[in-house]
Protein backbone atom coordinates (compact mmCIF):
# COMPACT_ATOMS: atom_id res chain seq x y z
CA UNK A 1 0.00 0.00 0.00
CA UNK A 2 1.48 3.19 -0.97
CA UNK A 3 0.82 6.42 0.08
CA UNK A 4 0.34 9.40 -2.40
CA UNK A 5 0.12 11.95 -1.07
CA UNK A 6 -17.66 0.39 -1.33
CA UNK A 7 -18.58 -3.17 -0.11
CA UNK A 8 -21.86 -2.89 1.64
CA UNK A 9 -25.24 -3.87 1.77
CA UNK A 10 -26.98 -4.13 -1.54
CA UNK A 11 -28.69 -0.88 -2.29
CA UNK A 12 -31.88 -2.40 -1.95
CA UNK A 13 -31.23 -2.47 1.72
CA UNK A 14 -31.87 1.22 1.95
CA UNK A 15 -35.41 1.28 0.30
CA UNK A 16 -38.13 -0.19 2.22
CA UNK A 17 -40.81 -2.40 -0.11
CA UNK A 18 -43.00 0.33 -0.45
CA UNK A 19 -40.12 2.21 -2.74
CA UNK A 20 -40.19 -0.06 -5.14
CA UNK A 21 -43.59 0.50 -6.37
CA UNK A 22 -44.26 1.75 -9.23
CA UNK A 23 -43.27 5.19 -10.54
CA UNK A 24 -42.44 7.52 -13.59
CA UNK A 25 -39.11 6.10 -15.00
CA UNK A 26 -36.78 8.88 -16.80
CA UNK A 27 -35.32 6.71 -18.97
CA UNK A 28 -34.93 7.30 -22.72
CA UNK A 29 -33.10 10.23 -23.63
CA UNK A 30 -29.61 10.05 -22.63
CA UNK A 31 -28.40 13.52 -23.69
CA UNK A 32 -31.08 15.29 -21.24
CA UNK A 33 -32.56 18.40 -22.62
CA UNK A 34 -33.72 21.04 -20.04
CA UNK A 35 -37.03 19.71 -21.08
CA UNK A 36 -36.27 16.96 -19.08
CA UNK A 37 -35.75 19.19 -15.70
CA UNK A 38 -39.87 19.17 -14.77
CA UNK A 39 -41.10 21.94 -12.39
CA UNK A 40 -39.01 22.27 -9.32
CA UNK A 41 -42.12 22.86 -7.33
CA UNK A 42 -43.50 19.46 -8.36
CA UNK A 43 -39.80 17.47 -7.54
CA UNK A 44 -39.94 18.89 -4.13
CA UNK A 45 -43.56 18.10 -3.61
CA UNK A 46 -43.35 14.53 -5.10
CA UNK A 47 -41.61 11.58 -3.88
CA UNK A 48 -38.15 11.02 -4.86
CA UNK A 49 -38.86 8.94 -7.81
CA UNK A 50 -34.89 9.65 -8.67
CA UNK A 51 -33.68 7.20 -5.51
CA UNK A 52 -36.62 4.65 -6.74
CA UNK A 53 -35.66 4.58 -10.18
CA UNK A 54 -31.85 4.21 -9.31
CA UNK A 55 -32.55 1.33 -6.90
CA UNK A 56 -35.13 -0.31 -9.08
CA UNK A 57 -32.45 -0.41 -11.88
CA UNK A 58 -29.36 -1.52 -9.86
CA UNK A 59 -31.14 -4.39 -8.29
CA UNK A 60 -32.99 -5.40 -11.50
CA UNK A 61 -29.40 -5.87 -13.00
CA UNK A 62 -28.29 -7.82 -9.63
CA UNK A 63 -30.98 -10.11 -9.79
CA UNK A 64 -31.24 -10.69 -13.46
CA UNK A 65 -27.84 -9.90 -14.35
CA UNK A 66 -25.89 -11.13 -11.59
CA UNK A 67 -22.59 -12.02 -13.94
CA UNK A 68 -22.52 -8.53 -15.55
CA UNK A 69 -22.85 -7.04 -12.33
CA UNK A 70 -19.66 -9.06 -10.42
CA UNK A 71 -18.06 -8.20 -13.80
CA UNK A 72 -18.70 -4.70 -12.70
CA UNK A 73 -17.75 -4.82 -9.62
CA UNK A 74 -14.24 -6.66 -10.59
CA UNK A 75 -13.57 -3.34 -13.15
CA UNK A 76 -10.18 -1.50 -12.65
CA UNK A 77 -11.91 1.29 -11.81
CA UNK A 78 -9.04 3.62 -11.51
CA UNK A 79 -9.13 6.34 -8.79
CA UNK A 80 -12.01 7.12 -6.57
CA UNK A 81 -11.92 11.07 -6.51
CA UNK A 82 -14.22 12.31 -4.40
CA UNK A 83 -14.62 9.97 -1.03
CA UNK A 84 -15.45 11.67 2.34
CA UNK A 85 -13.94 9.06 5.46
CA UNK A 86 -16.40 9.65 7.14
CA UNK A 87 -19.09 9.61 5.49
CA UNK A 88 -17.75 6.33 3.72
CA UNK A 89 -17.72 3.93 6.80
CA UNK A 90 -20.36 2.11 7.15
CA UNK A 91 -23.16 2.48 10.06
CA UNK A 92 -22.27 -1.08 10.89
CA UNK A 93 -18.91 -0.01 11.13
CA UNK A 94 -19.43 3.28 13.07
CA UNK A 95 -22.24 0.73 15.97
CA UNK A 96 -18.54 -1.55 16.32
CA UNK A 97 -16.40 1.16 17.32
CA UNK A 98 -18.80 3.36 19.22
CA UNK A 99 -19.46 0.05 21.30
CA UNK A 100 -15.57 -0.59 21.26
CA UNK A 101 -15.50 3.21 22.69
CA UNK A 102 -18.22 2.43 25.29
CA UNK A 103 -20.35 5.02 23.27
CA UNK A 104 -24.09 5.59 24.23
CA UNK A 105 -27.24 5.91 22.12
CA UNK A 106 -30.24 7.52 22.25
CA UNK A 107 -32.68 9.92 20.57
CA UNK A 108 -31.77 13.54 19.22
CA UNK A 109 -33.25 16.19 21.29
CA UNK A 110 -37.22 15.25 21.23
CA UNK A 111 -37.45 13.47 18.12
CA UNK A 112 -37.17 9.98 16.88
CA UNK A 113 -34.05 9.43 15.62
CA UNK A 114 -30.98 8.11 17.11
CA UNK A 115 -27.49 9.21 18.12
CA UNK A 116 -24.61 8.19 19.60
CA UNK A 117 -22.64 9.84 22.38
CA UNK A 118 -19.11 9.75 24.31
CA UNK A 119 -19.75 8.60 28.01
CA UNK A 120 -18.99 10.75 30.43
CA UNK A 121 -15.94 10.76 31.59
CA UNK A 122 -16.70 8.31 34.81
CA UNK A 123 -17.84 5.76 31.70
CA UNK A 124 -21.35 6.54 32.13
CA UNK A 125 -24.08 7.17 29.72
CA UNK A 126 -26.45 10.39 30.03
CA UNK A 127 -30.20 10.92 31.05
CA UNK A 128 -32.17 9.16 28.23
CA UNK A 129 -28.69 7.47 26.83
CA UNK A 130 -27.93 3.45 27.02
CA UNK A 131 -24.64 1.71 26.61
CA UNK A 132 -24.52 0.78 22.66
CA UNK A 133 -23.17 -2.41 23.55
CA UNK A 134 -26.22 -3.23 25.02
CA UNK A 135 -28.49 -2.38 21.97
CA UNK A 136 -31.10 -4.62 21.36
CA UNK A 137 -31.58 -5.68 17.72
CA UNK A 138 -34.41 -3.63 17.19
CA UNK A 139 -33.02 -0.37 18.45
CA UNK A 140 -29.67 -1.28 16.13
CA UNK A 141 -32.27 -1.31 13.59
CA UNK A 142 -33.33 2.11 13.94
CA UNK A 143 -29.59 3.38 14.89
CA UNK A 144 -28.59 2.36 11.51
CA UNK A 145 -31.70 4.51 10.11
CA UNK A 146 -30.13 7.23 12.04
CA UNK A 147 -26.93 6.86 10.78
CA UNK A 148 -27.59 6.47 6.90
CA UNK A 149 -30.50 6.63 4.16
CA UNK A 150 -30.85 2.58 5.29
CA UNK A 151 -34.44 1.96 4.61
CA UNK A 152 -34.95 5.64 4.42
CA UNK A 153 -38.82 5.67 2.73
CA UNK A 154 -37.99 9.49 0.64
CA UNK A 155 -41.49 10.38 1.13
CA UNK A 156 -40.29 14.00 -0.51
CA UNK A 157 -36.65 15.40 -2.24
CA UNK A 158 -36.22 17.77 0.70
CA UNK A 159 -36.54 14.95 4.03
CA UNK A 160 -34.35 13.16 1.45
CA UNK A 161 -31.60 16.01 1.84
CA UNK A 162 -32.14 16.46 5.05
CA UNK A 163 -31.67 13.30 6.85
CA UNK A 164 -28.66 12.33 4.86
CA UNK A 165 -26.91 15.66 6.13
CA UNK A 166 -28.01 14.87 9.84
CA UNK A 167 -26.40 11.75 9.60
CA UNK A 168 -22.85 12.96 10.11
CA UNK A 169 -24.05 14.68 13.33
CA UNK A 170 -25.47 11.51 15.23
CA UNK A 171 -22.07 9.38 14.33
CA UNK A 172 -19.70 12.16 15.37
CA UNK A 173 -18.73 11.30 18.54
CA UNK A 174 -17.16 7.70 17.23
CA UNK A 175 -16.12 9.52 13.51
CA UNK A 176 -14.20 12.39 15.58
CA UNK A 177 -12.14 10.46 17.63
CA UNK A 178 -8.80 10.56 16.23
CA UNK A 179 -8.33 7.13 17.97
CA UNK A 180 -11.04 5.44 15.24
CA UNK A 181 -9.16 7.36 12.23
CA UNK A 182 -6.91 4.71 11.20
CA UNK A 183 -9.64 1.91 12.08
CA UNK A 184 -11.66 4.18 9.43
CA UNK A 185 -9.11 4.51 7.02
CA UNK A 186 -8.22 0.70 6.87
CA UNK A 187 -11.91 -0.14 6.58
CA UNK A 188 -12.60 2.22 3.46
CA UNK A 189 -9.55 1.28 2.07
CA UNK A 190 -11.03 -2.48 2.05
CA UNK A 191 -14.37 -1.56 0.78
CA UNK A 192 -11.93 0.32 -2.05
CA UNK A 193 -10.28 -3.06 -2.98
CA UNK A 194 -13.36 -5.12 -2.99
CA UNK A 195 -14.89 -2.43 -5.69
CA UNK A 196 -11.49 -2.34 -7.51
CA UNK A 197 -10.39 0.74 -6.92
CA UNK A 198 -6.38 1.25 -7.27
CA UNK A 199 -6.34 4.89 -5.88
CA UNK A 200 -7.83 6.95 -3.26
CA UNK A 201 -7.69 10.36 -2.40
CA UNK A 202 -10.02 10.76 0.65
CA UNK A 203 -11.24 14.00 2.31
CA UNK A 204 -10.54 14.80 6.51
CA UNK A 205 -9.88 17.00 8.44
CA UNK A 206 -7.24 17.85 11.10
CA UNK A 207 -6.47 19.47 14.27
CA UNK A 208 -10.05 21.10 13.94
CA UNK A 209 -9.30 22.08 17.62
CA UNK A 210 -6.47 23.73 17.27
CA UNK A 211 -7.42 25.51 13.71
CA UNK A 212 -10.46 26.37 15.77
CA UNK A 213 -8.42 28.41 18.63
CA UNK A 214 -6.22 30.29 15.78
CA UNK A 215 -9.64 31.62 13.92
CA UNK A 216 -10.59 32.69 17.83
CA UNK A 217 -7.33 34.58 17.77
CA UNK A 218 -8.20 35.89 14.26
CA UNK A 219 -11.50 37.11 14.97
CA UNK A 220 -9.69 39.40 18.29
CA UNK A 221 -7.30 40.51 16.05
CA UNK A 222 -9.47 41.60 13.23
CA UNK A 223 -13.18 41.76 14.31
CA UNK A 224 -14.29 43.64 11.22
CA UNK A 225 -16.28 41.18 9.09
CA UNK A 226 -15.24 44.00 6.41
CA UNK A 227 -11.55 42.65 6.81
CA UNK A 228 -12.61 39.11 5.43
CA UNK A 229 -13.87 40.39 2.31
CA UNK A 230 -11.47 42.53 1.09
CA UNK A 231 -8.52 40.63 -0.76
CA UNK A 232 -5.88 43.55 0.41
CA UNK A 233 -5.96 42.71 4.10
CA UNK A 234 -5.71 39.18 3.56
CA UNK A 235 -1.62 39.12 3.66
CA UNK A 236 -1.89 40.79 7.40
CA UNK A 237 -4.54 38.27 8.29
CA UNK A 238 -2.26 35.06 6.87
CA UNK A 239 0.74 36.96 8.85
CA UNK A 240 -1.24 37.11 11.92
CA UNK A 241 -2.16 33.80 11.95
CA UNK A 242 1.61 32.55 11.31
CA UNK A 243 3.09 34.47 14.05
CA UNK A 244 -0.30 32.98 16.32
CA UNK A 245 1.24 29.61 15.84
CA UNK A 246 0.11 28.66 12.62
CA UNK A 247 2.65 26.16 11.93
CA UNK A 248 3.24 24.53 14.69
CA UNK A 249 -0.26 23.43 13.86
CA UNK A 250 0.69 22.09 10.35
CA UNK A 251 3.77 20.26 12.25
CA UNK A 252 1.57 18.72 14.84
CA UNK A 253 -1.25 17.77 11.73
CA UNK A 254 1.69 15.98 10.09
CA UNK A 255 2.53 14.11 13.14
CA UNK A 256 -1.58 12.89 13.13
CA UNK A 257 -1.16 11.85 9.51
CA UNK A 258 1.98 9.91 9.97
CA UNK A 259 0.40 8.42 12.85
CA UNK A 260 -2.96 7.40 11.27
CA UNK A 261 -0.67 6.05 8.65
CA UNK A 262 0.92 3.48 10.25
CA UNK A 263 -1.55 2.37 12.70
CA UNK A 264 -3.50 2.29 9.52
CA UNK A 265 -0.70 -0.28 8.02
CA UNK A 266 -0.34 -2.33 11.36
CA UNK A 267 -4.06 -2.44 11.17
CA UNK A 268 -4.25 -4.03 7.54
CA UNK A 269 -1.12 -5.89 8.38
CA UNK A 270 0.76 -4.65 5.24
CA UNK A 271 4.17 -6.31 5.02
CA UNK A 272 3.83 -9.34 6.37
CA UNK A 273 2.72 -12.52 5.27
CA UNK A 274 -0.87 -12.40 5.67
CA UNK A 275 -0.91 -8.42 4.30
CA UNK A 276 -4.96 -7.51 3.37
CA UNK A 277 -5.94 -7.27 -0.37
CA UNK A 278 -6.13 -3.55 0.54
CA UNK A 279 -2.69 -3.06 1.71
CA UNK A 280 -2.88 -3.17 -2.77
CA UNK A 281 -4.59 0.36 -2.85
CA UNK A 282 -2.90 3.38 -2.91
CA UNK A 283 -4.26 6.33 -1.21
CA UNK A 284 -3.86 10.62 -0.05
CA UNK A 285 -5.78 12.78 2.19
CA UNK A 286 -7.68 15.60 0.86
CA UNK A 287 -8.05 18.51 3.89
CA UNK A 288 -11.00 20.09 3.98
CA UNK A 289 -12.55 23.53 4.69
CA UNK A 290 -16.07 24.18 5.88
CA UNK A 291 -18.14 26.13 4.16
CA UNK A 292 -20.92 26.60 6.31
CA UNK A 293 -19.10 27.77 9.57
CA UNK A 294 -21.35 30.60 11.16
CA UNK A 295 -21.42 33.01 13.73
CA UNK A 296 -23.97 33.42 16.53
CA UNK A 297 -26.44 35.47 14.46
CA UNK A 298 -26.40 32.80 11.73
CA UNK A 299 -23.93 35.06 9.26
CA UNK A 300 -20.74 33.60 7.74
CA UNK A 301 -18.07 32.93 9.97
CA UNK A 302 -15.61 34.20 7.28
CA UNK A 303 -12.58 34.17 9.82
CA UNK A 304 -13.03 30.56 10.59
CA UNK A 305 -13.11 29.83 6.52
CA UNK A 306 -10.16 32.07 6.02
CA UNK A 307 -8.15 30.65 9.01
CA UNK A 308 -9.10 26.93 7.99
CA UNK A 309 -8.38 27.77 4.22
CA UNK A 310 -4.73 28.89 5.37
CA UNK A 311 -4.10 26.32 7.46
CA UNK A 312 -5.13 23.75 4.39
CA UNK A 313 -3.18 25.22 1.93
CA UNK A 314 0.31 25.27 4.01
CA UNK A 315 -0.87 22.05 5.01
CA UNK A 316 -0.82 20.35 1.42
CA UNK A 317 2.31 22.50 0.34
CA UNK A 318 4.47 20.78 2.98
CA UNK A 319 3.29 17.17 3.28
CA UNK A 320 3.21 14.83 0.71
CA UNK A 321 0.27 12.34 1.57
CA UNK A 322 -1.92 15.59 1.76
CA UNK A 323 -2.82 16.37 -2.21
CA UNK A 324 -5.01 18.99 -2.27
CA UNK A 325 -7.57 21.20 -0.59
CA UNK A 326 -11.53 20.82 -0.59
CA UNK A 327 -14.67 23.19 0.51
CA UNK A 328 -17.12 21.20 1.70
CA UNK A 329 -20.42 20.78 3.44
CA UNK A 330 -24.61 21.86 2.88
CA UNK A 331 -23.85 24.30 -0.62
CA UNK A 332 -27.55 25.42 -0.01
CA UNK A 333 -27.10 26.28 3.57
CA UNK A 334 -28.12 30.25 3.35
CA UNK A 335 -24.86 30.97 5.39
CA UNK A 336 -22.88 29.14 2.59
CA UNK A 337 -24.76 30.69 -0.35
CA UNK A 338 -24.56 34.34 1.45
CA UNK A 339 -20.84 33.68 2.09
CA UNK A 340 -20.04 32.05 -1.41
CA UNK A 341 -18.63 35.14 -2.93
CA UNK A 342 -16.47 36.02 0.28
CA UNK A 343 -15.26 32.09 0.08
CA UNK A 344 -14.36 32.33 -3.45
CA UNK A 345 -12.26 35.45 -2.73
CA UNK A 346 -10.73 33.94 0.11
CA UNK A 347 -9.78 30.81 -1.73
CA UNK A 348 -8.47 32.73 -5.06
CA UNK A 349 -6.27 34.27 -2.71
CA UNK A 350 -4.92 31.42 -1.66
CA UNK A 351 -4.64 29.92 -4.74
CA UNK A 352 -2.15 32.85 -6.06
CA UNK A 353 -0.64 32.16 -2.87
CA UNK A 354 0.20 28.31 -3.37
CA UNK A 355 -0.43 28.24 -7.02
CA UNK A 356 1.02 24.41 -7.13
CA UNK A 357 -1.52 23.35 -4.26
CA UNK A 358 -4.30 21.15 -5.98
CA UNK A 359 -8.28 22.42 -5.03
CA UNK A 360 -11.28 20.20 -5.56
CA UNK A 361 -14.35 22.15 -4.94
CA UNK A 362 -18.01 21.20 -4.02
CA UNK A 363 -20.04 23.08 -6.55
CA UNK A 364 -23.63 22.70 -8.38
CA UNK A 365 -24.93 20.33 -5.73
CA UNK A 366 -27.83 22.61 -6.18
CA UNK A 367 -31.67 22.53 -7.90
CA UNK A 368 -34.08 24.71 -8.22
CA UNK A 369 -36.17 22.51 -5.38
CA UNK A 370 -33.32 24.11 -2.80
CA UNK A 371 -32.71 27.78 -4.39
CA UNK A 372 -35.29 28.87 -6.71
CA UNK A 373 -35.20 28.20 -10.36
CA UNK A 374 -33.93 32.20 -10.89
CA UNK A 375 -31.44 31.99 -8.21
CA UNK A 376 -27.85 32.81 -10.20
CA UNK A 377 -25.94 30.26 -7.79
CA UNK A 378 -27.12 27.91 -10.08
CA UNK A 379 -24.74 28.79 -12.51
CA UNK A 380 -22.54 30.95 -10.14
CA UNK A 381 -21.68 28.34 -8.13
CA UNK A 382 -19.94 26.83 -11.07
CA UNK A 383 -17.91 29.35 -12.63
CA UNK A 384 -17.01 31.21 -9.50
CA UNK A 385 -15.46 28.23 -8.44
CA UNK A 386 -13.83 27.27 -11.52
CA UNK A 387 -12.45 30.99 -11.51
CA UNK A 388 -11.07 30.65 -8.03
CA UNK A 389 -8.54 27.76 -9.65
CA UNK A 390 -10.55 24.51 -8.64
CA UNK A 391 -9.53 21.76 -10.87
CA UNK A 392 -12.09 19.69 -10.48
CA UNK A 393 -15.28 19.95 -8.97
CA UNK A 394 -18.25 18.03 -7.08
CA UNK A 395 -21.71 17.20 -8.59
CA UNK A 396 -22.14 19.73 -10.26
CA UNK A 397 -25.45 19.07 -11.07
CA UNK A 398 -26.65 22.52 -11.21
CA UNK A 399 -25.38 22.67 -14.68
CA UNK A 400 -28.85 20.65 -16.06
CA UNK A 401 -30.57 23.59 -15.07
CA UNK A 402 -29.17 26.14 -17.27
CA UNK A 403 -30.37 27.47 -20.43
CA UNK A 404 -27.80 26.33 -23.12
CA UNK A 405 -26.09 29.66 -23.59
CA UNK A 406 -25.48 29.77 -19.55
CA UNK A 407 -24.29 26.01 -20.55
CA UNK A 408 -22.15 26.83 -23.50
CA UNK A 409 -19.99 29.28 -21.12
CA UNK A 410 -19.67 27.12 -18.40
CA UNK A 411 -18.64 24.37 -20.49
CA UNK A 412 -16.23 26.49 -22.19
CA UNK A 413 -14.97 27.66 -18.77
CA UNK A 414 -14.48 23.32 -17.89
CA UNK A 415 -12.41 22.95 -20.87
CA UNK A 416 -10.41 26.11 -20.48
CA UNK A 417 -9.70 25.35 -16.98
CA UNK A 418 -9.16 21.31 -18.18
CA UNK A 419 -10.96 20.70 -15.16
CA UNK A 420 -13.06 17.27 -14.49
CA UNK A 421 -16.81 16.84 -12.71
CA UNK A 422 -17.05 14.16 -10.13
CA UNK A 423 -20.54 12.22 -11.27
CA UNK A 424 -22.07 10.51 -7.91
CA UNK A 425 -25.28 9.30 -9.12
CA UNK A 426 -26.27 8.24 -5.48
CA UNK A 427 -26.05 10.78 -3.78
CA UNK A 428 -27.51 12.92 -6.49
CA UNK A 429 -30.38 10.54 -6.13
CA UNK A 430 -30.99 10.88 -2.38
CA UNK A 431 -29.94 14.26 -1.79
CA UNK A 432 -31.15 16.14 -4.83
CA UNK A 433 -33.73 13.88 -6.20
CA UNK A 434 -31.97 14.05 -9.45
CA UNK A 435 -31.18 10.87 -12.20
CA UNK A 436 -31.48 9.51 -15.25
CA UNK A 437 -32.14 12.12 -17.83
CA UNK A 438 -32.45 14.79 -15.38
CA UNK A 439 -28.93 14.00 -13.89
CA UNK A 440 -25.96 16.04 -16.41
CA UNK A 441 -24.00 13.22 -16.51
CA UNK A 442 -24.89 12.78 -20.28
CA UNK A 443 -24.98 16.63 -21.32
CA UNK A 444 -21.38 17.21 -19.61
CA UNK A 445 -20.20 14.59 -21.79
CA UNK A 446 -21.96 15.93 -25.15
CA UNK A 447 -20.22 19.35 -24.05
CA UNK A 448 -17.03 17.74 -24.15
CA UNK A 449 -16.28 18.10 -20.39
CA UNK A 450 -14.27 15.92 -18.61
CA UNK A 451 -16.05 13.38 -16.16
CA UNK A 452 -15.47 10.17 -13.84
CA UNK A 453 -17.16 8.55 -11.47
CA UNK A 454 -16.75 8.97 -7.45
CA UNK A 455 -18.47 7.11 -4.49
CA UNK A 456 -19.20 10.12 -2.48
CA UNK A 457 -20.07 8.91 1.21
CA UNK A 458 -21.11 5.06 0.95
CA UNK A 459 -21.88 4.75 4.69
CA UNK A 460 -24.53 7.30 4.33
CA UNK A 461 -25.92 6.09 1.20
CA UNK A 462 -25.91 2.41 2.60
CA UNK A 463 -24.67 1.37 -0.73
CA UNK A 464 -20.99 1.14 -2.64
CA UNK A 465 -19.18 2.33 -5.91
CA UNK A 466 -20.27 -0.10 -7.91
CA UNK A 467 -23.51 0.84 -7.93
CA UNK A 468 -22.52 3.66 -9.82
CA UNK A 469 -21.13 2.16 -12.83
CA UNK A 470 -23.86 -0.50 -12.50
CA UNK A 471 -26.42 2.01 -13.06
CA UNK A 472 -23.75 4.02 -15.78
CA UNK A 473 -23.96 1.16 -18.08
CA UNK A 474 -27.90 0.13 -17.81
CA UNK A 475 -29.25 4.00 -17.76
CA UNK A 476 -26.95 5.30 -20.03
CA UNK A 477 -25.98 2.13 -22.03
CA UNK A 478 -21.77 2.74 -21.47
CA UNK A 479 -20.11 0.81 -23.94
CA UNK A 480 -16.44 -0.83 -23.08
CA UNK A 481 -14.49 2.35 -24.63
CA UNK A 482 -16.93 4.56 -22.01
CA UNK A 483 -15.60 2.56 -18.92
CA UNK A 484 -11.99 2.58 -20.26
CA UNK A 485 -12.36 6.64 -20.58
CA UNK A 486 -14.16 7.03 -16.97
CA UNK A 487 -11.46 4.85 -15.67
CA UNK A 488 -8.51 6.29 -17.27
CA UNK A 489 -10.08 9.51 -16.79
CA UNK A 490 -9.85 9.10 -12.90
CA UNK A 491 -6.21 8.48 -13.00
CA UNK A 492 -5.56 11.72 -15.18
CA UNK A 493 -6.98 14.14 -12.82
CA UNK A 494 -5.76 12.96 -9.95
CA UNK A 495 -3.70 15.18 -7.76
CA UNK A 496 -0.68 12.12 -7.51
CA UNK A 497 2.51 14.06 -8.23
CA UNK A 498 3.83 13.69 -11.75
CA UNK A 499 3.02 14.29 -15.74
CA UNK A 500 -0.07 12.21 -16.96
CA UNK A 501 0.75 9.65 -19.08
CA UNK A 502 -2.46 11.03 -21.24
CA UNK A 503 -1.93 13.74 -23.93
CA UNK A 504 -5.90 13.00 -24.60
CA UNK A 505 -8.00 11.00 -22.88
CA UNK A 506 -10.95 10.61 -24.81
CA UNK A 507 -8.70 10.07 -28.04
CA UNK A 508 -6.21 7.65 -26.25
CA UNK A 509 -3.34 9.15 -27.10
CA UNK A 510 -0.15 9.14 -24.97
CA UNK A 511 2.12 11.59 -24.91
CA UNK A 512 4.94 11.59 -27.04
CA UNK A 513 7.47 9.96 -24.80
CA UNK A 514 5.37 6.96 -24.89
CA UNK A 515 3.84 7.00 -28.16
CA UNK A 516 5.15 4.74 -29.93
CA UNK A 517 4.20 2.29 -26.95
CA UNK A 518 1.62 0.08 -25.93
CA UNK A 519 0.27 1.17 -22.80
CA UNK A 520 0.44 -1.01 -19.66
CA UNK A 521 3.32 -3.51 -21.44
CA UNK A 522 6.02 -4.89 -19.61
CA UNK A 523 8.29 -4.23 -21.99
CA UNK A 524 8.25 -0.06 -22.61
CA UNK A 525 10.75 1.76 -24.67
CA UNK A 526 13.67 3.08 -22.74
CA UNK A 527 12.56 7.20 -23.06
CA UNK A 528 9.21 5.83 -22.40
CA UNK A 529 10.63 3.94 -19.20
CA UNK A 530 12.22 6.76 -18.00
CA UNK A 531 9.54 9.08 -18.39
CA UNK A 532 7.61 6.83 -15.92
CA UNK A 533 10.20 6.54 -13.50
CA UNK A 534 9.80 9.89 -13.22
CA UNK A 535 5.96 10.42 -12.48
CA UNK A 536 4.06 8.63 -10.06
CA UNK A 537 0.80 9.25 -11.94
CA UNK A 538 1.77 8.41 -15.34
CA UNK A 539 3.44 4.84 -13.35
CA UNK A 540 0.14 4.42 -11.87
CA UNK A 541 -1.63 5.12 -15.31
CA UNK A 542 0.49 2.35 -16.63
CA UNK A 543 -0.24 -0.31 -14.53
CA UNK A 544 -4.08 0.37 -14.93
CA UNK A 545 -3.44 -0.22 -18.70
CA UNK A 546 -1.79 -3.61 -17.34
CA UNK A 547 -4.86 -4.42 -15.38
CA UNK A 548 -7.48 -2.99 -18.09
CA UNK A 549 -5.89 -5.50 -20.48
CA UNK A 550 -6.22 -8.51 -18.18
CA UNK A 551 -9.86 -7.57 -17.21
CA UNK A 552 -10.99 -7.29 -20.94
CA UNK A 553 -9.15 -10.37 -21.54
CA UNK A 554 -11.52 -12.24 -19.33
CA UNK A 555 -14.77 -9.95 -18.91
CA UNK A 556 -14.76 -8.10 -22.16
CA UNK A 557 -17.59 -9.99 -23.75
CA UNK A 558 -19.89 -8.93 -20.99
CA UNK A 559 -19.26 -5.48 -23.18
CA UNK A 560 -19.55 -5.89 -26.66
CA UNK A 561 -16.77 -5.50 -29.37
CA UNK A 562 -14.65 -2.35 -29.65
Amino acid sequence: MKLFTKGARPLAALLAATLLTAAPSFAGDTHATASATVSAAKICAQPNYAVREYAAVIEKTKKEQPELAEALRLFPKGADLHNHLSGTVQPEKYLALGAADGACYGPQGTTTPYTIEAATSSGRCGDGFRALSEASAGDRERILQSLSMYRFGYPDTQSGHDHFFNTFARFRAVSDNACNTPAMLAEVLRQSQRDGVSYLETMLSFQSSAVSALARQLKQQFPVQASYRDSRQFPALQRFLLQAGLGDTVAAARTEIAQYVNKTRTLLNCGSPDTDAACGVDYAFIVTVNRTSSLADGTPDLAKVFTQAAFSMLLASSEERVVGVNLLSKEDAPVSLAGFQDQMRIFGYFHEAFPKVNMALHAGELTPCFVGADNPALKEHLTGTLKAGARRIGHGVSFAFLKDKEKSEVADLFRHNNALVEVMFTSNAQILGIAGSAHPFAQYRAYGVPVAFASDDEGVSHANFTDEWIYGVQKYGLTRDDLQYLGRNSLQYSFMTGAPLWADVAQGKAVEACSADVPGSATPSVRCASFLKQSAKAAAQWDYEARLKEYWQKYGRFFGKR
